[in-house]
């Protein structure tokens, strides 16, 4: 759409003839005719008058115009000059953000992909501590699976005395297994109120974690989007 074909549309619309409206914005008839033909450009004060007349802004009476010829031939009006160019450092600047936006994404998306890749976030190897029961303050770990080699040489030989400590050691094995995602050391110790706990590393072994199968997949949906953003970037804003 052209200065004249708007400048029809909106008469119509007002419905108002070419002298009404000619009178209402104070020019000649005539010359309200060549701005319709487009064979004329307002002055700025007579574009105020205009815009006055129909009771819109200026930003409303240029939305309709979206060749670049035409729009590259109003900027011979001071105000319409003002607003695009304050038109087009806007659109610079929201293309700007946009494309800082869609590189965050890949760069977030490429972290992302890889954390739950390598598992150095949420490790998949799991440590298994395993304690045989509850011990005595003084007792040695060893106490409740090897108690016979701490007999001495006539507690070994008094039968008697060997039988009771086997069941009475045996009634307090009671074995329980803590798992780990990190490393808690060869061993470590647990209190009770009855004596402590002694855990010692027994075993590894791998454990597939939901969270970093996730992470990838959120990884692969932030990448695209990110791209997404680069490829709709130029579609998205247009700069006169």
């Amino acid at each position: 759409m052209t200065l004249g074909k708007k400048l029809k549309t909106l008469r119509a619309e007002h419905n108002l003839s070419q002298p009404e409206l000619a009178e209402k914005i104070g020019i000649e008839q005539s010359y309200l005719s060549k701005l319709e033909n487009d064979k004329s450009v307002p002055s700025n004060d007579i574009f105020k008058q205009i815009l006055q007349a129909f009771s819109i802004t200026l930003e409303q009476f240029v939305s309709d115009i979206k060749q670049a010829v035409e729009l590259e031939r109003l900027k011979q009006i001071p105000d319409v000059e003002r607003f695009l160019s304050n038109q087009k450092k806007l659109n610079q600047n929201n293309q700007r953000r946009f494309l800082y936006i869609s590189s965050f994404l890949i760069v977030l998306a490429t972290t992302l992909f890889y954390v739950g890749y390598s598992k150095q976030l949420f490790s998949e190897v799991q440590f298994q501590y395993e304690s045989d029961g509850v011990l005595k303050e003084g007792e040695p770990v060893n106490a409740l699976r090897q108690w016979q080699s701490l007999l001495t040489f006539e507690q070994r030989k008094d039968r008697s005395f060997a039988g009771q400590k086997q069941v009475e050691t045996s009634m307090r094995i009671n074995e329980k297994v803590l798992s780990f995602f990190e490393h808690q050391g060869p061993y470590f110790r647990v209190d009770s109120k009855d004596g402590y706990r002694h855990y010692r590393l027994m075993n590894t072994k791998e454990v597939s974690r939901p969270v970093n199968a996730w992470l990838q997949v959120l990884g692969v949906f932030l990448f695209s989007a990110g791209l997404m953003g680069f490829v709709l970037e130029r579609r998205l804003f247009k700069i006169s």
